[in-house]
């Protein structure tokens, strides 16, 4: 669609531009739609780009007579062929003589070549004329100046978009709009800044002088007063330590562009300020009580944190141009290349001297995890120069060469690896930049400098550290030794200078999953046994941190099963196996719980397969849902566990299955290490590809269903015990961990007809209340399914009734106020069903056993159903539909911030116009779907509209219900009444 509209506007006739009615006509979308297109191409509407052609039309016709009235100019230019009216004629007439034209018409030329996805025709000048005019009309005829961006690599791919959004911000008329720019550390959101004001310098749009004035906010955050005093300045007195009156950043910006980055860290009062100036012009500084002060000056603000988790509401709504920056990983492979022959280049600039890189070291830097993105890739590259010359110099050879050896902590994202396989093949050789090859003075690429270059002090220090340690040793490796300890804490602070991942949040992460006393427990016991393995690796801590808080929940539910495949491994591994028996001991204690013997036998292969540094293969996981969701589950689990085996696939909606199939198939191939695959899915109708890829490869592969992140780890984490561990085995155990509560038999069923009994101690009489909530709960099982009312307080007669019962029916549950304790026989409390996680728990049984369907409305409830609510913006809806999933009980406080995190994460939002924004399970009190149809489409993401959202707040037991959903929205006209749907009713009439 968005080509189609490019197309549509290169061929328009520039004297009559469509308007966006006629827009939506030609593309048979809604006007809305057409807006929001237009706008994510930061194209102007029609009148803006008709008022640029008039301009250029218009000065000649003044200069043969500026005194022609509006009304004759008008009817000269309707007759050159340009519908226009007076009153547009009169306001471009007005701006040529009052003398603003140099700047005006530059600004409207910009706006229509910026665009860049069509072309305008442009008004040549008459050479004939006579330019010795006054000089309001003397308009310099200076062409279209690229040169802010064209160091920016990929402004003509991976970031075209933004790249036209920063244009068109620069741009806009009068002053530009304020800009905020998100993405991960190390993307270039400074350098996207830098651009923009280059490019405002070269287009006249800022004066030559301008200032650019770049502030990271982070720097004073731990001190609010004297950020605000940098900022905005003080006078004397303002606070202790103010001896003077002082200028602030912004002051000092007048004219130009005040960058702030990090701006998450400006306190509340600092943003609320921010937002006065951004909306009047004025600020104050601190202390003053005076009249305010005004100032002309553009803000670009950066920031890694998602907006709306950490940024005032009356704050974003002042930034109305939102660039994103993607992180490395979602960048194209060309893009990623060129990034490394770039700095490479730079390097061997540094350096004077020939730079080798190896076709292996080149796959390795291409398929690297980068969580520091650009920034960190540059630095990684500084260091491996840095000990390539190093060894170059203890070599004495003619070259520095980068071998494999040393990218040796460089891990591979399987990600990656998997998505570009192909691609890859076209790198597959030797770089070589050689300083006798550059041409006029420019690089291999043609690019310019990406992030400022420095002087080669590393390469220096190298040399003189060598020349200190001639007298030392004789040896090669005890020199190199030698200038290596010296040098190493310096390499160090290289990296972590375009390095910046916050090891926090990766605890934080485990805080949330694992009970902090089962990771003191275990870090105590781990403490205790250190001395005997002291080549232990520091990953087993979270790995058995996971495992045993497993094993403390099933425990604390009764769901705990043995595992016999694990009894020969005290004779295989006898030390691990003593050790794992005292951790044992020392963490039931801890814990005050006992935890049975056997735990000691997954314990020491845990202490074994972390401490023997085997080489065998290992058991590979590969997590396939339908969107982004298992890529993201996926790299959670590698960054938590700090391993690369987890490799996450998105079934896009309209992808057929035989295309996911034969994806699956290949990345199978590609990975297997020998060991075989498990596959985790979202929905139990991929199940069957599991036999289909190991009868199509001959690779084994085992499918577990209605994955999530939890099962992730669980899987990863005994992936890692390899040949000790069997794939069976792992499915087993990931399906038996599949739930904490209900452990369900899946043995056949006999074919007698389902029922289901109602028990309370105290008498039938309550057991008959029992079934009424049930019928009032469950829509539908009321008879679909026999129900029994049952009571136990003589136990005996109760074991009667169930034999006789048993005789001519299948018992499917048994849902009461007390376990009566029958083997086989799954066992509802009252209190757990009704906790909505319990309510599905039993759907989905009764669903498995009888005639009862799953259905969305068990979801979709008239508490969180809307209908034209009254939001304008992406952020207000998620934001009032959160509300009334907490206002009801479904989710609890901390599920906004989920949501906006995973929106962070990619698009939410189907191309059928449907948005689906989901949050963390942990947060979901209940499960529920919050409905929205909108009165009119919003603005989702690039390039989508949402007409309807459906907030997901579900857990691992919904997955049924997924299924259903995206059963639904493949439906053409279930979609289009959904979108038509006039009132709530007729919403939840669609999901029955």
């Amino acid at each position: 669609m968005v080509e189609q509209l490019k197309r549509i506007l290169a061929e328009e006739n520039p004297k009559q531009p469509y308007t966006d009615e006629n827009l939506a006509q030609l593309l048979t979308l809604r006007r809305e739609r057409v807006i929001e297109l237009r706008m994510s191409l930061g194209i102007p509407d029609s009148r803006e780009r008709l008022k640029a052609q008039l301009i250029a039309a218009c000065i000649p016709l003044l200069k043969e007579d500026p005194d022609q009235s509006v009304r004759h100019l008008t009817t000269r230019l309707q007759q050159d062929g340009y519908t226009v009216s007076r009153y547009l004629v009169k306001i471009v007439r007005d701006e040529i003589i009052d003398g603003n034209l140099s700047t005006c018409a530059e600004r409207e030329k910009l706006i229509v070549n910026s665009k860049a996805p069509f072309s305008a025709t442009k008004q040549q000048p008459d050479k004939k004329r006579d330019h010795s005019t006054t000089a309001s009309l003397q308009v310099p005829v200076k062409p279209l100046f690229e040169e802010g961006f064209d160091s920016i690599i990929g402004r003509d791919n991976g970031l075209l978009t933004q790249v036209n959004q920063a244009k068109a911000a620069m741009a806009y008329p009068p002053k530009g709009l304020s800009t905020l720019i998100i993405g991960p550390s190390g993307t270039g959101k400074t350098y996207l800044a830098e651009a923009m004001y280059r490019f405002g310098i070269q287009n006249s749009i800022l004066n030559q002088d301008a200032p650019f004035i770049a502030f990271n906010c982070a720097d004073y955050a731990d001190n609010p007063q004297l950020l605000m005093s940098q900022l905005f300045g003080h006078v004397k007195g303002a606070f202790s330590g103010a001896g003077e009156d002082k200028k602030g950043l912004v002051e000092t910006a007048d004219g130009g562009i005040l960058f702030l980055d990090e701006v998450h860290r400006l306190p509340n009062e600092g943003q609320e300020l921010l937002f006065y100036l951004l909306d009047k012009g004025e600020f104050r500084r601190l202390g003053d009580s005076g009249s305010v002060r005004r100032v002309d000056v553009r803000v670009i603000a950066a920031t890694t944190k998602p907006p709306e988790s950490s940024l005032l509401l009356t704050f974003r709504r002042r930034m109305p141009m939102v660039i994103t920056i993607p992180p490395l990983s979602e960048r194209p492979l060309k893009e990623r290349y060129t990034f490394l022959r770039h700095f490479f280049d730079e390097e061997m600039r540094k350096l004077n001297q020939r730079i080798v890189v190896k076709a292996e070291a080149v796959r390795i830097l291409l398929t690297y995890q980068c969580p520091g993105n650009v920034g960190q890739m540059k630095g990684d590259i500084q260091v491996a120069c840095a000990e390539g010359f190093l060894a170059r110099m203890v070599q004495q050879s003619d070259e520095v060469s980068i071998t494999p050896a040393l990218l040796e902590k460089m891990k591979p994202d399987m990600n990656q690896i998997g998505s570009d396989a192909g691609k890859l093949s076209h790198y597959n050789r030797d770089i070589v930049f050689d300083p006798e090859n550059i041409i006029d003075g420019s690089s291999h690429d043609g690019i310019d400098t990406f992030i400022s270059e420095e002087p080669p002090t590393i390469y220096e220090m190298i040399q003189t550290a060598l020349n200190e340690a001639v007298h030392l040793s004789a040896n090669d490796e005890a020199r190199m030794d030698a200038v290596k300890a010296q040098i190493d804490a310096h390499l160090r602070a290289l990296q972590s200078r375009y390095v910046d991942i916050p090891n926090p949040s990766k605890e934080n992460v485990w805080d949330s999953i694992v009970d902090a006393q089962t990771i003191a427990a275990v870090d105590h016991a781990l403490t205790f046994i250190k001395p005997q393995f002291p080549r232990l690796d520091a990953n087993i801590r979270s790995i058995l941190a996971v495992h045993l808080d497993a094993v403390v929940k099933s425990l604390a539910v009764g769901s705990y099963l043995r595992n016999t495949e694990l009894a020969q491994t005290a004779k295989n591994f006898p030390s691990e196996y003593a050790a794992a028996v005292l951790m044992i001991k020392q963490i039931s204690n801890e814990l005050n719980l006992s935890i049975p013997g056997e735990e000691a036998a997954i314990v020491a292969m845990y202490l074994k397969a972390y401490t023997s540094g085997k080489t065998g293969g290992r058991i590979r996981v590969i997590v396939l849902t339908h969107g982004q969701v298992g890529k993201a589950m996926a790299d959670v689990a590698n960054r938590m566990l700090d391993v690369n085996n987890a490799v996450g696939i998105s079934m896009e909606l309209d992808e057929s299955v035989d295309s996911a199939f034969e994806r699956v198939c290949n990345v199978v191939v590609s990975i297997d290490e020998g060991q075989g695959c498990i596959l985790l899915v979202d929905m139990g109708s991929l199940v069957s590809f599991g036999q289909k890829i190991t009868e199509r490869t001959g690779i084994k592969v085992r499918c577990v269903a209605r994955a999530d992140t939890l099962m992730v780890l669980d899987a990863l984490r005994r992936a890692n015990l390899g040949e000790d561990y069997s794939i069976d085995a792992l499915a087993q155990a990931l399906e038996a961990g599949r739930s904490y509560g209900i452990h369900v038999p899946e043995g056949d069923f006999t074919g007698k007809p389902p029922v289901l009994i109602t028990l309370c101690i105290t008498g039938e009489g309550n057991a008959r209340n029992i079934r009424n909530v049930l019928e009032t709960s469950f829509p539908g099982i009321k008879g679909n399914i026999e129900m029994i009312e049952l009571g136990l307080f003589d136990r005996s007669q109760f074991l009667n009734r169930i034999n006789t019962i048993q005789k001519t029916r299948d018992i499917t549950a048994i849902v009461g106020t007390i376990n009566p304790d029958l083997p086989g026989i799954p066992f509802f409390s009252l209190e757990y069903v009704m906790t909505g996680h319990g309510t599905l728990a039993l759907s989905n049984l009764l669903s498995q056993r009888t005639q009862l369907k799953v259905r969305l409305s068990d979801l979709v409830r008239p508490e969180i159903t809307l209908c034209n609510p009254t939001a304008t913006s992406k952020n207000e809806i998620i934001d009032l539909l959160t509300s009334k999933l907490a206002e009801s009980g479904y989710v609890s406080g901390g599920f906004l911030l989920s949501v906006y995190k995973r929106e962070n994460l990619g698009d939410t939002c189907l191309d059928v116009g449907i948005a689906i924004p989901h949050g963390d399970n942990s947060e979901v009190i209940k499960p529920g779907i919050a409905v929205a149809k909108l009165e009119h489409p919003l603005y989702w993401s690039a390039g989508l509209v949402a007409d309807c959202v459906f907030l997901f707040a579900i857990d691992e037991q919904c997955a049924d219900y997924i299924e259903i959903f995206y059963q639904r929205i493949r439906d053409k006209k279930w979609v289009e009444a959904l979108k038509n749907a006039n009132s709530e009713i007729e919403i939840l009439g669609l999901m029955q």
